[in-house]
């Protein structure tokens, strides 16, 4: 699984580059240097501080 006690955990955030159509999220865990990113749909992305950009 994935962290999720850390101080960005449940923000919004953008996401520089949209992913299949999407550009925004919330951070719903931590893994190493990669935040986990839920979307809209329900999807799940991991990527890394400089790629997103919080609210």
């Amino acid at each position: 699984m994935y962290d999720t006690d850390f101080p960005e955990y449940g923000r919004q955030c953008e996401l520089k580059e949209p992913w299949r159509g999407y550009r925004r999220g919330t951070i719903v865990g931590r893994s190493g240097y990669r935040y986990i990113i839920e979307l809209s749909s329900g999807a799940t992305i991991e990527l890394y501080e400089d790629e997103i950009e919080f609210d």
